[in-house]
């Protein structure tokens, strides 16, 4: 596998990446609460000693998926065969009515090195990624994440255009497991 194949990789990762790249426990939510359901708002995961994601105040959601792989998982192995190196992935992605509104990708590494390393690799793709510390992550609205989406479905990467086919895209494809 080339380097290129693994940055089409890591930009499947971010869904701020997704189009660009041409192409917040359980599978929903921390209680699997269903579509109707009242959801938690106060879901939080520490993510470090020093960081705790908390779901974003001003989003207005009810579903959300949290998704996570650790060093064995396809996606951080692979970066790792490129000098890359990640402990930790999170992707967080929120829905309303089954429509994509957010997602949430966070990249915890071993040091701020290996975070800023990994923060000028996706800069150089034409990512926008934010570094705090040894953490690397990226936000995509509703409508980035729609149209990555609508792309995979279209390629025939997704079964279905729906936000559901996405989350399981995004396990089956890059190793990750609901949180």
């Amino acid at each position: 596998m080339g380097k290129k194949l693994v940055s089409i990789i890591m930009c499947i990762m971010l869904g701020a990446a997704l189009v660009g790249c041409g192409s917040d426990k359980g599978s929903k939510d921390s209680s699997k609460e269903n579509d109707t359901a009242e959801i938690d708002k106060d879901f939080s995961i520490e993510m470090t000693d020093s960081f705790t994601y908390k779901d974003p105040e001003d989003l207005d959601f009810n579903q959300r998926y949290v998704l996570v792989g650790d060093e064995s998982c396809k996606l951080l192995s692979d970066m790792k065969g490129f000098g890359y190196t990640a402990t930790k992935v999170y992707d967080i992605m929120y829905g309303k009515d089954g429509k994509p509104v957010a997602e949430y990708n966070y990249f915890i590494a071993p040091d701020e090195t290996s975070a800023a390393d990994l923060a000028e690799f996706y800069s150089s793709q034409g990512q926008n990624v934010m570094q705090e510390g040894t953490i690397v992550y990226a936000v995509s609205e509703g409508d980035t994440v729609e149209a990555a989406i609508a792309a995979f479905a279209a390629g025939g990467t997704l079964s279905e255009e729906t936000l559901e086919a996405y989350v399981e895209m995004m396990k089956s494809y890059n190793g990750l497991t609901e949180y």
